[in-house]
């Protein structure tokens, strides 16, 4: 479904009108000569926090990738801007918006909500619960970083996903105490884009000793090795070794990356093994075989976010290994 950007309708709006505000939208949409589809398969909460710098309700998801997402997965989108250190002199506002995309034989539109408030945490479910739609599945997008504070209840309460990027974090072990809570809540499943980016180590690991839980992983020892700024993925990919094996499990050394490669993101050596990680892909370089390269995903951030909102599962590799960080 994915298409060019063709038109934006907006207008500001309140609490009590987002509705009626949304349905005129669609009537002026309508008037015209090429006829509308409402598309909606999911409804997308965007948690934002305030800025320095007041923004106007319109450019307050200015900087995310929001109408490259919702063009390959249509949702109905709130974008939350909750000021509850600093509160606006207006206690409440709100605009809403459509967005269409596609040609003129086949145009649908996704409707944009947008909030800011200043209400107490306790009251954003009565907020959301007025804007989301019961019929189809809610993901929270939580575009901010969890290290300084993890999501709020009620978002946690209406969502049935959970999606951020552990690759922001300014305090990887903040972050993670702030995501270990929910690996057991069996209401909301966790998915962070920066797991994703581990997926080419993931195969190439297995491509060269099998599955972890193989006897093959007995009593290996591996070091893993992460440039400046990486560290999130390092401990991922140290949770992931240590927890898929519950008995005797495989001992890892994390350290920083010296200087070397700079398209480096991870290094991993075991005795018989080295595997190194660019944006490209993985080399890996076996000590009685051939070596090989297994290819990273081409997708952009716009890619992987609706790949997550198609995929509403729980992730039970990732949950084991935050569980195996946390313990």
């Amino acid at each position: 479904m994915a298409g060019a950007l063709a038109d934006r309708a907006w207008r500001d709006s309140a609490p009590e009108t987002i509705e009626v505000d949304l349905a005129a939208l669609w009537r002026d949409a309508g008037q015209g000569d090429v006829a509308i589809a409402r598309a909606v398969m999911s409804n997308l909460i965007v948690v934002r926090a305030p800025s320095a710098e007041r923004r106007g309700l319109a450019d307050i998801a200015a900087d995310l990738p929001l109408d490259e997402v919702v063009s390959r997965h249509p949702s109905r989108t709130i974008v939350l801007e909750h000021c509850h250190r600093d509160a606006p002199s207006t206690p409440f506002s709100a605009g809403v918006g459509i967005v269409t995309f596609g040609p003129a034989t086949a145009r649908y539109g996704v409707e944009q909500i947008v909030v800011r408030s200043a209400c107490p945490e306790a009251s954003l479910l009565s907020i959301l619960r007025r804007v989301v739609r019961g019929d189809v599945p809610t993901t929270v997008w939580w575009t901010e970083d969890l290290s300084d504070g993890p999501p709020f209840d009620p978002l946690l309460t209406i969502g049935r996903q959970l999606l951020y990027d552990s690759r922001h974090w300014k305090d990887v072990s903040r972050g993670l105490a702030a995501v270990l809570p929910l690996t057991d809540n069996r209401r909301v499943d966790l998915a962070d884009l920066n797991w994703r980016r581990l997926a080419p180590m993931r195969r190439a690991l297995v491509d060269v000793r099998g599955p972890l839980a193989a006897v093959a992983w007995r009593g290996v020892t591996v070091t893993v090795r992460y440039a400046p700024g990486e560290t999130a993925i390092a401990s991922l990919l140290a949770g992931w070794l240590r927890g898929e094996r519950r008995t005797d499990p495989i001992r890892v050394d994390v350290a920083p990356l010296p200087k070397g490669d700079a398209d480096a993101i991870l290094t991993v050596t075991t005795d018989d093994v080295t595997a190194t990680q660019s944006p490209r892909g993985v080399d890996v370089t076996p000590a009685s075989a051939p070596p090989f390269v297994v290819a990273a995903a081409k997708e952009s951030d716009a890619d992987a976010i609706a790949a997550e909102l198609r995929a509403l599962s729980p992730d039970g590799a990732l949950l084991s290994a935050l569980r195996a960080l946390g313990n």
